[in-house]
């Protein structure tokens, strides 16, 4: 609508007296264009009111597009997955469920401008309830906010309502290293399962031996690798003549589907074998084809290790045989590395290096309560030095 002398001019647009007597108000954005108020005002003075808050926007660089600001949660979710084009498979999925889970259900019909911090809290409130962890609330929260950024990004949101919003804390799992003679317990029992008789006098089929898997655990317990890097260890990347595995990539399974990824930190390294587990490697070799793409470990069919079929049908079962707490978890074996090196005073760096952690901060953050006997040492020498 052109601007005529019956319009009241204002520096961000202008207001004008309709012919019933109420007062229409248009504004110029931000993006140059004119947008007229989304109702008319019955006062001069409200229309007035309405178009200096606008301006005030703008100034502040406030002002947010009307259309963008009226899409709903749900659509600026949907486009933010669809925007993340460099997810792990496993990543992916897991901000799939969070989306599907917690988020859709509570925020996909609200538009992205309606959303404010004080719902987001109350929200919170709601999922903290149904007793779910502290991490998975933080999971939820941030899922959230990685959407919402997303519409601060395209200048339809003025700032993030997940800010400052009251979080539990998260919560970390208990660290329940295990014993050498529970590693060794439980890798016979993994390796020797019982035979079950198949009914009516008949000899029982299939497999009743994996030395492959009583290798896996004590593999897994010294040195210290993902269940992921262990399921996508190639026989190329092992160096046996050095006494060392390469951890170049990883495969982890989502709906089904097998997905080859670069390891968690994206950072490849070399984890340094002990005798024994050369050893060992070689007489499982000896029993592989030649092929240096195939996997070191591999499902009792012969294929690529399924690790949920895995764990299971065998490693679940071998923990109930072995006397082991019912919640041990084969990322138990992991920590167990971690407490065995600790043991063997290691150095905080070396350990994060086996690992792959990102930083010396998760080492210590992780398996700091596990370094007593260094504190102590460490005490006693610098008592030692100061009285000569």
């Amino acid at each position: 609508m052109a601007y005529t002398p019956t319009h009241h001019r204002r520096r961000f647009g202008w207001i004008r007296k309709l012919p019933s007597g109420r007062w229409q108000a248009h504004y110029k954005g931000a993006d140059g264009k004119l947008h007229p108020a989304p109702n008319t005002f019955r006062t001069k003075g409200m229309a007035e009111q309405w178009l200096a808050g606008i301006e005030a926007d703008l100034m502040r660089g406030n002002w947010l597009p009307p259309q963008r600001s009226s899409e709903t949660v749900g659509m600026w979710a949907e486009r933010w997955l669809a925007s993340k084009l460099n997810l792990k498979p496993k990543t992916k999925a897991d901000y799939e469920f969070r989306l599907r889970a917690y988020i859709i259900p509570r925020w996909g019909e609200t538009p992205i401008s309606k959303i404010t911090r004080s719902d987001i809290q109350a929200w919170v409130q709601e999922i903290v309830s149904t007793e779910v962890s502290g991490s998975t609330v933080r999971h939820a929260v941030g899922a959230l906010s990685r959407v919402l950024n997303e519409a601060v990004e395209a200048g339809a949101l003025a700032s993030n309502p997940c800010q400052r919003v009251s979080q539990p804390r998260a919560t970390k799992g208990e660290i329940r290293p295990l014993t050498i003679e529970q590693i060794k317990a439980l890798a016979y029992e993994i390796e020797n399962p019982p035979v079950k008789p198949a009914g009516n006098g008949a000899l029982p089929t299939g497999r009743h031996h994996f030395p492959e898997y009583g290798l896996l655990v004590r593999f897994a317990a010294i040195t210290g690798l993902r269940a992921a890097e262990i399921a996508g260890l190639k026989k190329k990347a092992t160096d046996l003549d050095n006494g060392v595995v390469r951890v170049t990539e990883t495969v982890s399974e989502v709906s089904g589907h097998l997905y080859t990824v670069p390891p968690k930190t994206y950072q490849a390294r070399a984890v340094p074998l002990p005798e024994f587990l050369i050893k060992e490697l070689r007489d499982h070799f000896s029993k592989l084809d030649g092929d240096l793409d195939s996997y070191v470990f591999r499902s009792s069919q012969g294929g690529p290790l399924r690790w949920q079929n895995f764990y299971n049908k065998h490693f679940k079962p071998a923990v109930r045989r072995a006397g082991l707490p019912e919640n041990t978890r084969f990322h138990d074996l992991r920590h167990t590395a971690a407490a065995l090196m600790i043991a063997e005073n290691a150095h905080p760096r070396a350990i994060m290096e086996r690992l792959g952690h990102s930083s010396i901060n998760v080492t210590l953050g992780t398996y700091g309560h596990l370094f007593p006997a260094l504190d102590e040492e460490l005490t006693q020498k610098l008592n030692a030095r100061w009285i000569g």
